[in-house]
């Protein structure tokens, strides 16, 4: 080996020494371990700008790994959360290869969960009402994921990890040697994991694609009072009055709740002038309609049913206090008012010509496919498609124009552009992500 192959090898070792933490090992099947080694530092400032920006409010929805305490250390954590934002940017890579017109970044609410964690989160939060008025299934709880253990980690010490990594620069630079490790006295090497999680060091380093910039989430557009009839073919009524600001569902699948919730509020206002909007309780739904089945998910036609026969209480009268995806109780105590709601219409399936023709006059609550990387690492632009197909996620649309449709979440506004996401229109098909599945309004 020529001596500044070998110094060069040395210098890249002892980097690699100086900026990987001591307790450095894979902690999640599928990471490309080598390829994050190399991009530790960025990795590091990265997760620190994601937590400064999103850690409180992910705390409070419940969006953040579940840890036991007697399970990993709080360095463990650290390392756990840096290893999750590496994924999330693979997340980003996929997602826009399918969306070229929308922007991803690791800068979203949801990027400290595993794509499977996040379709957890969200899947089956949405039920297919049917008109024989059967309980649907109630959706298995999200289950929790645990780390590694120590134990079972593929390298026996921080010497094999470098010496693994020199050897895959050797193999490129050509001649062979290593670096002698020193074990510790108790070898647990034959309890390794590696081949249950599918990871294995590869023989080289792979190519480094180059890693998705971080993308800065676009400005709350200012709300106006400009009438929805902005042109011929285009109408936004979250740019009036009759629209209330974007929410959180936090841990809890109430989608169909504050969809239902958001298009009676909307009618409501719309057919009777109101200069403002009545503000009413989604809790009430999560915790009172009997026939959907409060954080396991729900159909958005039983909640007008309710909403029809009970009438709402108002939000001061009776908060949404779900977040944590808890069970609930139904309280009698507030004063319900009659929203006026004389029943719902559902659109037939994959009309876009009938989802247009009925957002002339109100917003309309779909069902969309969101358990996937699109909807995982969203912020702005327009959405083409997605990667599954099975809806799981009720949503509500408030607008279109000649190319898009605008959908309002129930993610909070630090998701998409301000609580909001733009799809494509599609006439063939069920539409974008879904969207043309199942569509449905309250009548007035």
């Amino acid at each position: 080996m020529k001596p500044i192959t070998l110094i060069t090898t040395l210098v890249f070792a002892t980097s690699m020494l100086a900026v990987v933490p001591v307790n450095a090992r894979p902690m999640h099947a599928g990471i490309n371990y080598q390829r994050y080694l190399t991009e530790i530092d960025t990795i590091k400032a990265e997760t620190d700008e994601w937590k400064a920006m999103f850690e409180k409010t992910c705390k409070e929805n419940n969006w953040m790994p579940e840890y036991s305490t007697e399970e990993r250390s709080s360095v463990d954590q650290d390392e756990d959360l840096r290893q999750r934002i590496f994924m999330s940017k693979q997340d980003v890579l996929e997602a826009q290869a399918g969306n070229p017109n929308a922007n991803f970044s690791i800068m979203t609410p949801f990027s400290a969960l595993t794509k499977e964690e996040f379709a957890a989160k969200v899947l089956n939060s949405y039920v297919r009402g049917n008109t024989t008025r059967q309980t649907p299934t109630p959706s298995p709880a999200p289950p929790k994921r645990s780390l590694r253990q120590q134990e079972t980690y593929t390298f026996t010490s921080m010497q094999d990890m470098i010496n693994s990594l020199m050897q895959s620069l050797q193999q490129q630079m050509g001649g062979s040697w290593s670096i002698a490790t020193v074990k510790p006295a108790t070898d647990n090497t034959d309890t390794s994991t590696a081949k249950q999680w599918h990871w294995t060091i590869p023989a080289t380093f792979p190519t480094v694609a180059p890693t998705p910039p971080l993308t800065k989430k676009p400005s709350t557009p200012v709300r106006t009072e400009k009438a929805v009839l902005n042109s011929a073919n285009s109408v936004d009524w979250s740019a009036t009055k009759c629209m209330s600001p974007v929410q959180s569902q936090g841990q809890c699948g109430s989608c169909w709740a504050f969809a239902s919730v958001a298009a009676v509020e909307s009618l409501q206002c719309i057919k009777n002038g109101q200069s403002e909007i009545n503000k009413y309780s989604e809790q009430q739904l999560v915790g009172c309609d009997s026939q959907n089945m409060g954080c396991g998910g729900g159909a958005p036609v039983y909640a007008y049913e309710y909403i029809q026969k009970n009438g709402l209480c108002s939000e001061s009268a009776y908060p949404y206090t779900s977040s944590n995806g808890g069970g609930v109780s139904c309280s009698a105590s507030c004063s319900k008012s009659q929203t006026g709601i004389t029943g719902y219409e559902r659109i037939n399936e994959g009309d876009e010509a009938g989802l247009v023709d009925a957002l002339k006059s109100q917003p309309v609550v779909v069902a969309v496919a969101s358990g996937n990387a699109a909807w995982k690492q969203y912020t702005g632009g327009v959405m083409t498609t997605c990667e599954t197909t099975q809806v799981d996620h009720a949503v509500l649309v408030v607008g279109y124009d000649d190319n898009t449709f605008k959908v309002r979440n129930s993610w909070g506004e630090n998701w998409g552009e301000a609580g909001y996401v733009r799809m494509a229109r599609s006439s063939s098909g069920m539409g974008t992500c879904g969207m043309l599945t199942d569509m449905s309004r309250p009548k007035m």
